[in-house]
């Protein structure tokens, strides 16, 4: 309800400021190997400059595109680490799983890549998939904690980012089934938008692709806005109190 609060002041520009990420996003992974790195490393200084724009909301000011930017002028550096500790994080636990899965993860991958996988060789390995994917996920759940909500204490009240992440995992822990909870809550979130999204196009004519696209693209942008919003207000209502102590302390 906090970030709907937020959401509705500046609908349009919300959905601008994240329809323009996905945009760079997409654009950057064009670039052979170096696009997908790069903006991997970049993600938490376009999320700061979201979190950034969702103070200027609540402190009676105005969002701007230009918000997705301003991370790039709020501890940077510091932004940066963080997100170079989920990408090495990521392909540590992606190595892992490739390993313990065997031949039949590089099956899934490769055919994931080809538009296609090699299905009968794939089940004769389930057993080793099954457990490969099941460590991967135990590996990546502490990871996506650790970065949850490090770039609005990084951006927002200079914590550095190791402390950011420490305290970001601390708080998931210490709210595990709040956390569990709001899980929950967002993936309703995004059944109850893929079904509306399904009706709009249930009612427009077939020959409008433009519309169904744009419908369906716009559908997804709201539930994208929604999420990157509650982080937010998930970050006041747990984390500003403790992230003034933790800068002090590290100072």
């Amino acid at each position: 309800m906090a970030a709907f609060q937020i959401f509705r002041r500046r609908p349009l520009v919300w959905l601008m400021l994240h329809t323009l990420l996905l945009f760079i996003g997409s654009a950057m992974m064009l670039v052979p190997l170096i696009g997908p790195l790069v903006f991997a490393l970049l993600t938490p200084v376009f999320m700061a400059g979201l979190m950034l724009g969702c103070r200027s909301v609540e402190d009676g000011g105005r969002v701007e595109l230009a918000h997705l930017f301003q991370g790039f002028r709020h501890n940077a550096t510091q932004l940066v680490t963080v997100g170079g500790v989920y990408l090495a994080g990521q392909v540590v636990v992606a190595g892992l799983m490739l390993y313990l899965g065997g031949g039949g993860m590089r099956r899934i991958t490769s055919g994931v890549m080809q538009d296609g996988a090699d299905i009968p060789a794939v089940s004769t390995s389930t057993d080793r998939l099954s457990f490969a994917l099941l460590i991967g996920a135990a590996l990546f759940t502490p990871l996506a904690m650790a970065v949850w909500f490090a770039p609005p204490l990084v951006a927002l009240d200079g914590v550095p980012a190791f402390a950011a992440m420490r305290l970001s995992i601390r708080a998931c822990l210490g709210n595990l089934l709040p956390m569990l909870v709001y899980a929950g809550g967002l993936t309703g979130l995004l059944m109850i938008d893929l079904l509306a999204v399904r009706l709009i196009l249930s009612v427009l004519p077939a020959g409008i692709g433009f519309l169904r696209g744009f419908a369906a693209v716009a559908g997804f942008m709201l539930w994208v806005t929604l999420t990157v919003l509650s982080v937010y207000t998930s970050y006041r209502d747990l984390f500003t109190p403790v992230a003034q102590r933790e800068s002090s302390a590290e100072e």
